[in-house]
């Protein structure tokens, strides 16, 4: 079996590349390629498929499930490739037997090792060396494992070769510097630093080609940015070796001369070759004058198709006429097809019509472009015998001669373009059916091929997967289309256009149009009107460019579409709209779809294959800002009114439900939920779950309170709850602002509805965001307003907490007699109602405040009697901050004993999982004077 990686996983089956379904799949034997030859044990294969820790039971037996369905798709019944490793009569792990030969990555690995043993044996010519490092670089097809969701093992797998195949590109252009050829890598050079600025290798090689071309100072302005951008970000100076060679460029050293570039053998231009020539189509539509970045994606298109170069040897007969790489009938290799996909408006079509450009020199017989209408509004996929139809046409058929049946077309136009150096470019492809008859065969020919889905079944195809830009090139987009002068005058603004147009290059493109045709516009005017969601999209439209457009091809193809889970698809695509944060899990989009999670992970799926949907892993989806937009349009005009609504109550209900029963699981203590919500309850059966469940969707949670609280009564009464649940994960861990952030929108919320009681828990639980913050006059006036609430509606129980809380705040600011008034009030109060729980806080806030007017005696009873209730309430925790305090107040007395002992009590509660952060950093800094105290004596040290 052969696998290839640099790219997506593929499996040669002996016919043709193939991928793997299931995504688990694809992560186990790609975590078992990354191990290739290794043992994995089980339990790290548990880890790294459903995460550390959160396999669920039944995990062990659908690993060995999975092993069992890998094996069948390798063909390895008797498990000699996919090895168990047993210890006793129980399976340890597994093994990957792989052969250097049979697997990219490896193959690269030596090719790239036998290059740089060639430059580093300095040979008279370095081009065997050049040659192994193409070699290795040609067999990149995209990043490492793109199809396959993350694990730690293929993350640190694709950075480690990612790594290795900049140090290969580096080291082959090295070689070619060496053989001369410094104006061919020139424009690569300058595209790769401009990628990884800090390379300072790839600035020296630079500079030596810039001054080789006779540039000497660019050369030096080159050597310049450097030398400022590394003082200026990291306070050092470029390496030796480029300060040398800037010195070697001030003084024109002749060592630095080139060597002679190595002649090429030319053949001479035959009766055939000038035919072809002169019928040769050439069909490229112009290729796009504001056209920015994408230098990796070109790099990757360009070494594939060199490959219909590699050995490019070519027979001749007797009349010196040129037959290619042999007979028709005698093909060497498979065409190279690159398939590039990408959501509408990403800039597909675009990209392939640049490096069909650049390529087109190597294709001397012709360049045939088709748009394949797969995606145009308005416009019906074309039939293949069609477009073979115009194909054979222009390569110079009659049109009488052309077949109708297009297996027979095809067949001619395979026969017709065998031998011949011809690109195929298939542009907007509606699938991979449409696309197989309009292949050449021959290995001279190449074709790109670009479509909004995923063509995964075209055989022997090189998958691109197309993102949106980066933001430093998005915003160089807009400088190409608006000018420079004009967007640099207004960079935030320009940021700010990128950022509202979700840096797609269609609305940029738009966006750069509206501007460059009012020229009197400053920015900011456009900001103003993209700003407005809801009419976005209406501003993201200028002549015959739309970004809804775009957008509605894909989705009319489910709405209208006859499978049976179209409708699944498009109700979900809709739906997603409504719910808030950055991406969301199957649990929550089955929750707002009211169905079952196989069903809606299926409709997920179909939303991803469709680019309508992102899946950055196994287990989340996102989706773009602009198509949000798109869907919530859709969902106002096509969903029943009140649906958008009682979705988002769904998953509002779920992410609630969800989030009192973590809060539970990791503070059994507290008596929740104090306002219980039905909903879905996504299923959590321990505090390490909880834990995990809370901090992957935190930032959901967080925009779901924001968004909730300014809708509908019941949805903002739901936002108001899980703000009050989300008090018991934030403060803990000291997560400040998003704690303010919550509180302060439940305040809001509250007040609005007139809910007091509710505004007054988020008063008391903002006073929690001031501590940490070390606010303390802030949280000092909030819980004042929380106490006035509390004592209006008769809340002696909040009351309380208030007064603990308020009585803290009054000691951080050293009124400590106003805390002790305060906090008797406090235990008044819990002794008269018998919360011997909050007696339990309170002394202890009481004895804190005793021992900042020097009280200790008073102090340490206050502390003695918490510590007592707490051993028989039971609550460990508040038994630490006793001992704790104990121990303190021992140290100021000089009793270091007494006090060491109290401390190396209350050290085992601090280093349980769970711990209060907020206390932890707090008990810490008075754990470590205390200790140093303790071992140097009282006094100043």
């Amino acid at each position: 079996m052969r696998y290839r990686v640099l790219g997506a996983l593929e499996l040669w089956d002996g016919e043709r590349w193939t991928t793997l379904g299931p995504a688990k799949w694809r992560m186990l034997l790609a975590v078992l390629l990354c191990h290739a030859n290794r043992t994995v044990p089980a339990e790290r294969l548990l880890d790294e498929l459903w995460g550390e820790g959160q396999a669920p039971q039944s995990a062990a037996k659908l690993l060995q499930t999975y092993v069992s369905r890998l094996r069948q798709s390798l063909g390895d019944a008797s498990g000699q490739a996919l090895i168990t490793d047993k210890q006793g009569y129980k399976a340890h792990g597994y093994r990957l037997a792989v052969e250097a030969a049979d697997f990219d990555a490896h193959r690269f690995e030596q090719l790239v090792e036998e290059g740089r043993r060639g430059l580093d044996r300095d040979a008279e010519s370095p081009e065997d060396a050049a040659e192994r490092l193409r070699e290795a670089l040609v067999m990149w097809r995209g990043t490492p494992y793109t199809d396959v969701p993350a694990t730690p093992s293929v993350e640190a797998e694709t950075t480690r070769l990612g790594e290795l195949r900049l140090q290969a590109v580096d080291a082959r252009i090295d070689a070619d510097l060496r053989c001369g050829r410094h104006t061919d890598v020139l424009g690569e050079l300058e595209a790769l630093t401009a990628e990884h600025p800090y390379r300072e290798g790839l600035r020296g090689r630079l500079m030596l080609a810039l001054y080789r071309s006779g540039r000497q100072a660019d050369a030096l302005a080159a050597y310049r940015d450097l030398h400022r951008l590394l003082a200026e970000d990291l306070g050092v100076e470029p390496i030796p070796p480029v300060q040398r060679l800037q010195q070697q460029i001030l003084t024109a050293d002749a060592a630095l001369l080139a060597p002679p570039a190595p002649r090429k053998e030319e053949k001479p231009a035959t009766p055939a070759m000038r035919r072809a020539a002169a019928r040769g189509p050439r069909q490229l539509p112009p290729a796009s004058q504001a056209f920015t970045g994408r230098h990796g994606e070109v790099a990757v298109i360009q070494a594939l198709l060199n490959q219909s170069d590699q050995g490019d040897q070519g027979a001749q007969g007797d009349d010196g006429d040129h037959e290619g790489r042999g007979n028709p009938g005698d093909q060497s290799g498979p065409v190279v097809i690159a398939a590039i996909d990408g959501t509408g408006g990403v800039g597909k079509s675009t990209l392939a019509i640049h490096a069909a450009h650049q390529l087109a020199e190597r294709f001397p017989d012709g360049q045939l472009y088709v748009d394949l209408h797969g995606t145009t509004a308005g416009l019906s996929p074309l039939e293949p015998a069609e477009v073979l139809g115009r194909f054979l046409r222009a390569l110079g058929v009659d049109g009488s001669s052309v077949p109708g049946d297009t297996d027979e077309a095809s067949a001619q136009f395979r026969s017709l373009v065998a031998g011949r150096r011809l690109l195929v470019i298939l542009d907007n492809a509606a699938s991979v059916d449409q696309v197989r008859p309009l292949l050449p065969a021959g290995p001279d020919c190449a074709a790109l091929v670009t479509s909004r889905e995923m063509l995964t079944t075209l055989e022997g195809a090189t998958h691109l997967h197309l993102d949106v830009l980066p933001h430093d090139q998005a915003v160089a987009l807009l400088e190409r289309i608006v000018g420079v002068e004009r967007v640099r005058a207004e960079r935030a603004e320009a940021e700010e256009i990128t950022r509202l147009c979700g840096r797609l290059p269609l609305a940029l493109r738009i966006a750069g149009a509206r501007l460059a045709a009012r020229p009197a516009w400053p920015l900011r005017t456009l900001v103003a009107k993209l700003t407005d969601a809801r009419g976005r999209l209406d501003e993201l439209r200028f002549g015959d460019l739309a970004v809804r457009t775009s957008f509605e091809v894909s989705y009319d193809a489910f709405r209208l579409g006859g499978r049976s889970d179209d409708a699944d698809a498009v109700r979900a695509f809709r739906l997603l709209s409504v719910v808030p944060g950055q991406d969301v899990s199957v649990p929550v989009a089955a929750a707002l779809l009211d169905q079952s999670a196989d069903r809606t992970e299926n409709a997920l799926e179909r939303l991803v294959d469709a680019q309508l949907l992102e899946s950055p892993d196994s287990v989340r989806y996102h989706m773009h800002d602009l198509l949000r937009l798109f869907a919530s349009e859709r969902a106002e005009q096509e969903e029943p009114e009140a649906e958008p609504a009682a979705a988002l109550e769904r998953a509002m209900s779920a992410y609630v439900a969800t989030t009192q029963r973590a809060v539970a699981l990791l503070d059994p203590r507290r008596p929740w939920p104090r306002h219980p919500v039905e909903g879905t309850v996504i299923p959590l059966r321990d505090h390490t779950e909880a834990e995990a469940w809370l901090k992957a969707e935190a930032g959901n949670l967080v925009a779901a309170v924001a968004h909730a609280v300014t809708q509908s009564d019941a949805l903002a009464r739901l936002g108001i709850r899980l703000a009050q649940a989300l008090q018991w994960f934030l403060y803990p861990r000291a997560h400040a602002q998003d704690l303010q952030t919550v509180n302060e929108l439940a305040i809001g919320a509250a007040r609005r509805l007139g809910d007091l009681e509710s505004q007054a828990w988020a008063l008391d639980h903002l006073s929690g965001a001031h501590w940490l913050q070390h606010s303390y006059d802030e949280m000092r006036a909030t819980l004042e307003s929380a106490l006035e609430i509390w004592r209006a509606i008769g809340h002696p129980r909040g009351e309380q907490r208030s007064l603990c809380n308020l009585a803290d705040a009054l000691s951080e600011l050293g009124l400590f007699e106003e805390a002790i008034a305060v906090q008797r009030r406090q235990l008044a109060l819990a002794r008269d109602t018998g919360d011997l729980a909050a007696e339990v806080i309170g002394l202890g806030n009481l004895g804190r405040a005793h021992r900042g007017l020097g009280h200790s005696e008073d102090a340490l009873t206050c502390f003695k009697e918490s510590l007592e209730h707490a051993r028989r309430t039971g609550d460990v925790h508040h038994q630490g901050f006793a001992m704790y305090e104990i121990g303190i107040t021992y140290m100021e007395q000089g009793k270091f004993p007494e006090g060491r002992a109290h401390l190396d009590e209350a050290l085992p509660v601090w280093q349980r999982p769970g711990t209060y952060e907020s206390w932890r950093g707090h008990t810490w800094s008075g754990l470590f004077p205390a200790c140093m105290t303790l071992q140097m004596g009282p006094g100043p040290h």
